[in-house]
């Protein structure tokens, strides 16, 4: 079996990673990785933000304003969770489609680019030895981080990879039986 059909086989989200986070020359794989994902029109609808540091504990207070927009009564425990939801990891890599009026290219189409291409990060960091935890929610849709992170209008957040070095033992992969989704017609 190649080295691609198994670490595609056994993915799995890794929800504990620390230092060290992949370095400069190991993001350039990562996204020589994710831009090779299909593109219809050859839209290029991808913009990927890479956070560390101190950018992850600007993103936690943004995190934070936005909880307390939809939750204003919310105690100091639940303040303090979404200020340190960034600080899971050392690096996040937040996956934004940039949509571009296409008539051709629907921007569904263009968010499932941007999904594929996320899909290939996820894979390449496995594959490098790093741990990666796909995340979305509530945040990817509050108007405090979508001004934190200089989006357009039309942007969508697709997920915030975070990425690191595997912390504990990864949980073995769970297959689904192929007879609950594949369907074989003559």
């Amino acid at each position: 079996m190649s080295d691609v059909i198994q670490t595609i086989q056994n993915r799995v989200s890794q929800p504990r990673v620390g230092l060290p986070a992949p370095n400069r020359e190991q993001l350039d794989t990562l996204f020589r990785c994710a831009v090779r994902a299909p593109d219809h029109g050859r839209m290029r609808p991808w913009r990927f933000v890479v956070l560390t540091g101190e950018s992850l504990k600007k993103l936690g207070l943004a995190f934070e304003q936005a909880g307390i927009a939809g939750d204003p009564a919310a105690d100091e425990t639940k303040r303090t969770r979404w200020r340190e939801m960034p600080l899971r990891a050392p690096m996040i890599i937040v996956s934004i489609a940039c949509i571009k009026p296409n008539p051709k290219v629907p921007d569904w189409e263009q968010v499932a680019a941007v999904a594929t291409a996320t899909q290939n990060i996820q894979l390449a960091a496995t594959e490098l030895g790093f741990g990666v935890m796909w995340r979305t929610g509530e945040m990817t849709v509050a108007p405090i981080v979508r001004e934190f992170l200089g989006l357009a209008p039309a942007d969508q957040i697709v997920a915030f990879l975070y990425l690191g070095t595997p912390e504990g033992e990864s949980r073995a992969p769970e297959f689904q039986p192929l007879d609950q989704c594949v369907e074989f017609r003559d």
